[in-house]
């Protein structure tokens, strides 16, 4: 992590810039995740000595292949994959070996590059000894096992995952084809151990961040990875530099555009700031219009620490009039003169809010924006006046959302307890998705869907009333 900057360090440092640039130093890209790189890698029977050369994170990769080992269903795949492989880099020695029965003869599971999965395999009650020299027979059991087994990891991986494109990588459709392209290709496969890869080619180390095996998974099942803001975070300079602009002030306090600003999104930030000592910041001020925002902000303040939170619901003077962008104005302009705050960080795409910003010079901002809202004119207006911004989006989404969840689940609840009559599922579920505000990928609707939507319950109350019982 680079050095602490000071405030007129930060007043020139351009946010967009390090983000996009090519050239930047590491500590200036954003953070890629390898929870699901090291998952996969440990299933495939890559050895931990070998693995550990690639991850610099040794707690994290011991910390998620304890658990993986006390699991008997990743741990029978972990050693059928590595005996599927082993048997196809060696397979024209080891047939020639079970053809040609000498004094020196061993059958395969007492060779040295098996001895000991076949060990672990039969403590798990697993037997995949054919008693035949027929190697292609062990092949087509070991693919029989994992097809077996495979179904039963699913709930090992995030729910937003594909599992289908999880399972591809498992799943050999054809051993001879298969056989080939391995023998032919070994070099772009991770430790040359096998999975299936619809398209072979050099793409470095494919198990060194989540996001590569993701698209080659999701492209092996005919589908598109695109959901990076579950696996990436936002730089170290990022975090560095919120971190600094609160450590240079006395007084800081967050105000959010509840109208122009993903409350998810904001939760994300405030997560993964927390090593930066965002626990500082005096409070977290919300305004939010009742009718056209997302009721989540109400339940912000359980999802964000030990910060203050206060939601101010603003109504409208008309239809098409609100007044959120004027109560946030009025609201630092108190926080400044009044509660003597120098610092403000403003998370709102709205250029609107230059005027505020560009009229109070006894407070320094700090501008959180997301990026496809937010217009190139405003972010360069906040350059060239000093004004440093980064992007809400490029902090990493919360791995199990509690907080989305949580909102969902009201939202479900609001609308079954609103006397609804049954109509369609599809129709309920969409409407109490909107209603959270949530942008969600369609493996996460299904999963959602399926969770929630078809987990409902007719249960009976101690009154003998009928009710509908969500899950947990």
């Amino acid at each position: 992590m680079r050095d602490s900057m000071n405030l007129e360090d930060l007043k020139n440092y351009s946010f967009e810039e390090a983000e996009d640039s090519e050239d930047a130093i590491k500590s200036t890209h954003r953070n890629h995740s390898r929870e699901i790189a090291i998952t996969i890698s440990y299933l495939l029977g890559i050895y931990d000595e070998m693995a550990k050369k690639r991850y610099e994170e040794h707690e994290l990769y011991d910390e998620i292949t304890s658990k993986l080992a006390q699991n008997e269903d990743a741990l029978a795949i972990r050693h059928l994959n590595n005996i599927r492989t082993n048997i196809m880099l060696n397979f024209k020695w080891l047939s020639r070996s079970l053809r040609n029965i000498t004094a020196d003869y061993k059958p395969i599971y007492m060779l040295d590059d098996f001895v000991e999965d076949f060990k672990v395999l039969k403590k798990l009650d697993i037997s995949i000894v054919t008693g035949r020299w027929d190697l292609n027979e062990y092949i087509k059991i070991i693919n029989a096992e994992i097809t077996k087994r495979i179904d039963r990891l699913e709930k090992i991986f995030p729910d937003w995952i594909s599992f289908r494109a999880i399972k591809s990588l498992f799943i050999m459709p054809d051993i001879e084809n298969e056989s080939k392209k391995f023998q032919y290709n070994q070099k772009f496969y991770p430790f040359q151990r096998y999975l299936y890869w619809s398209e072979p080619k050099d793409m470095g180390y494919i198990l060194y961040f989540d996001s590569t095996i993701l698209e080659i998974a999701y492209r092996n099942a005919g589908e598109y990875f695109d959901d990076y803001d579950k696996i990436t975070d936002a730089s170290d300079n990022t975090k560095s530099a919120v971190s600094d602009f609160i450590d240079s002030h006395e007084r800081v306090q967050i105000f959010i555009d509840g109208e122009n600003a993903d409350p998810y999104k904001v939760a994300s930030a405030i997560y993964s700031l927390a090593d930066c000592q965002i626990e500082k910041t005096d409070k977290i001020i919300v305004y939010y219009d009742e009718i056209y925002s997302s009721r989540a902000w109400q339940y912000l303040s359980h999802f964000v620490f030990d910060i203050p939170v206060e939601i101010i619901p603003v109504e409208r003077i008309s239809e098409d009039k609100s007044l959120v962008d004027h109560s946030l104005v009025v609201g630092v302009s108190k926080a400044v003169y009044r509660e003597n705050s120098d610092g403000i960080i403003l998370i709102s795409s709205d250029s609107d809010f230059w005027s505020v910003i560009r009229s109070i010079d006894i407070a320094d901002f700090l501008v959180m924006v997301e990026t496809e809202k937010c217009g190139h004119s405003f972010k360069t207006t906040l350059r060239t006046h000093g004004v440093f911004y980064c992007y809400l989006d490029n902090f990493k989404t919360i791995e199990n959302n509690k907080y989305f969840k949580t909102v969902f689940r009201r939202e479900l609840e609001d609308i079954i307890n609103s006397g609804f009559t049954l109509g369609n599922s599809r129709e309920i579920f969409s409407n109490a998705v909107w209603l959270s505000r949530a942008e969600l990928s369609p493996n996460e609707r299904e999963n959602l869907f399926d969770k929630y939507i078809k987990g409902l319950r007719l249960v009976i109350d101690s009154n003998g009333n009928f009710k509908i019982q969500i899950p947990e």
